[in-house]
């Protein structure tokens, strides 16, 4: 008789021969993608962050800074913090980035960090969680001054998998303003619990989360955010038939 527990391991088995993933390191590279949007027109740019260590187990830590500039004019910088960890069926990325509208002038954001893996779409569902925390931070060189605001309707924080929205956060959130130096901090919203488990259709070749924002001239924008997800097989075809067949059989020995 083919028990439960035995039908998941065959399916799951069959699905992963059925497809050769690409295989990353459990500490790849990360994609951080700025694009900034004025009335100047829009910039975009795209930076590969490797790992400056990886631990034991396969855990990278990431830090340090990236910059867009327009010819000789500075537009943005960024510094990051982060550990991630990915393989053909799980990753999380997690830590803090903060983002300085560097130009003379207000400007919109999509901020996005993406961690490949080694999945295929078409063999996994998902299940995810995910965290973000934002702040509004001035300083003396603006003489406090500084906006921080929804770009449009679009969330302050949306999570993908490949091209599958998984999440979004600050799906409503009122601008804010300061007038001396200092922290506003805007609040902090999640999603499922300490554990993937907020489901979605697929888990694909990445995962990523995109910061949406207004910023003034000489601001910053603070985030803390965690995103993780475990990839669920999908019995193959073949393992459909498999199992059926299998059943089948016991069902007839029973009798």
């Amino acid at each position: 008789m083919l028990s439960f527990g035995s039908s998941v391991r065959l399916a799951a088995a069959v699905a992963a021969c059925a497809f050769v993933a690409p295989v990353y390191a459990d500490a790849p590279p990360i994609s951080l993608t700025v694009s900034a949007t004025g009335a100047a027109g829009s910039f975009g740019k795209n930076v590969q962050v490797n790992a400056t260590s990886t631990s034991a187990s396969g855990v990278g830590t990431y830090i340090g800074s990236a910059a867009g500039t327009n010819g000789t004019s500075s537009i943005w910088n960024c510094n990051y913090n982060f550990t991630a960890n990915s393989t053909a069926d799980h990753a999380t990325e997690s830590g803090s980035l903060s983002l300085t509208n560097t130009s003379g002038s207000d400007l919109a954001f999509a901020l996005t960090m993406s961690l490949p893996v080694s999945a295929n779409p078409s063999q996994f569902t998902g299940l995810f969680s995910g965290s973000a925390s934002a702040a509004l931070v001035t300083s003396t060189a603006t003489a406090g001054s500084g906006l921080m605001a929804p770009v449009g309707a679009a969330p302050l924080w949306v999570a993908t998998t490949g091209s599958t929205q998984i999440a979004t956060l600050f799906n409503i959130w009122s601008p804010v303003t300061r007038s001396t130096p200092g922290v506003t901090f805007i609040g902090s919203q999640s999603f499922g619990s300490s554990q993937p488990s907020v489901p979605a259709a697929s888990f694909g070749t990445n995962i990523a989360f995109t910061f949406n924002f207004m910023l003034s001239a000489g601001a910053t924008a603070s985030f803390s955010t965690s995103l993780a997800g475990v990839g669920i097989p999908v019995p193959a075809p073949g393992a459909l038939a498999v199992l059926g067949a299998a059943g089948l059989g016991a069902r007839r020995r029973r009798r």
